[in-house]
């Protein structure tokens, strides 16, 4: 939760998200990842929004984030990557909605568990939302590229929701394969067909409300 000082803030955004947990990602459900520990590059495209004053329709930024066991369990380290086409102000109102101090559900939760935000970069993102075939780019960073989940039997596509009344991140999304690379800092993370997800939520400094 936002405290009193902080600035009011609403987007609503395309989110890309991939991670390295198998499909469905056991941690939407208060489970433990697949894996013992949690890897992710996610991007969102924010489609209408405000920081305070700051207006950031059209404003594309991803976040690279590792952490050594599951999410709650802490130690993570997270990177804001913000396109070049930013202002220099949007990308200061993109890293405070990312530093956690002003609310935002994922965005208050996931940072209260690192132990390290390496420097923000401004740097090309290319961003192709789609519900199942979505792709982004972070020059120099990396890239995830979403594809429908494929059945191995008929080789048919598979369409697959998931809804989550109370989620921090997203309410309702799409399921997908995802395969995508981050390397940042001492940080080199490459996944093949793993848990992918697009969806459209609307955050603000009380959190993910729709």
């Amino acid at each position: 939760m936002a405290d009193n000082t902080s600035p009011q803030w609403q987007i609503k955004a395309e989110q890309i998200l991939s991670c390295n947990c198998d499909y469905g990602c056991p941690c939407n459900f208060n489970a433990l990842p697949t894996y013992d520990n949690c890897e992710a590059l996610l991007a969102y495209r924010i489609t209408k929004g405000n920081f305070g004053d700051v207006n950031l329709d059209g404003v594309t930024f991803a976040w690279g984030l590792w952490w050594p066991k599951a999410i709650h369990m802490g130690d993570g380290v997270g990177k804001t990557y913000v396109d070049k086409k930013a202002t220099a102000e949007q990308v200061k109102a993109i890293e405070e909605i990312t530093s956690g101090k002003h609310g935002g559900g994922v965005f208050t939760i996931f940072p209260s568990t690192f132990s390290k935000t390496l420097p923000t970069e401004v740097t090309n993102i290319d961003f192709n939302f789609n519900e199942y075939d979505a792709w982004f780019t972070v020059e120099g960073a990396g890239e995830a590229r979403l594809e429908h989940i494929v059945n191995e039997k008929t080789g048919a596509n598979f369409k697959g929701e998931v809804i989550l009344p109370n989620g921090i991140n997203y309410k309702h999304s799409q399921v997908a394969s995802a395969t995508w690379h981050w390397n940042a800092d001492q940080y080199s993370l490459n996944h093949v067909k793993k848990h992918g997800s697009t969806s459209i939520s609307t955050y603000t400094n009380e959190g993910c409300i729709a």
